[in-house]
């Protein structure tokens, strides 16, 4: 969550708002602002099926190998496929 008015991402949480510490702008927290700050990503799967077309498109695997490493800069697998 980012304040509206200054672009700030540090905000404290205080008897259901959210405060921009530098603003202060105040935001009221709902049920689903607290669900989508505990949700979490994986890419897991994602480097894993663009590692299997590096296999699957030798042709285009720089390519796929490229994305992983925009994903996950030290994937020493997508390494392997830039040589």
């Amino acid at each position: 969550m980012a304040c509206t008015r200054c672009g700030s991402s540090e905000l404290t949480e205080h008897n259901g708002f959210a405060i921009c510490d530098y603003c202060q702008s105040k935001y009221a927290l709902d049920t689903a602002d607290a669900l989508a700050r505990s949700t979490t990503v994986g890419v897991t799967s994602d480097v894993e099926a663009l590692l299997q077309k590096c296999i699957d498109d030798p042709y285009n695997r720089k390519k796929y190998a490229s994305l992983i490493l925009d994903i996950d800069p030290t994937n020493q697998d997508a390494l392997k496929h830039l040589r």
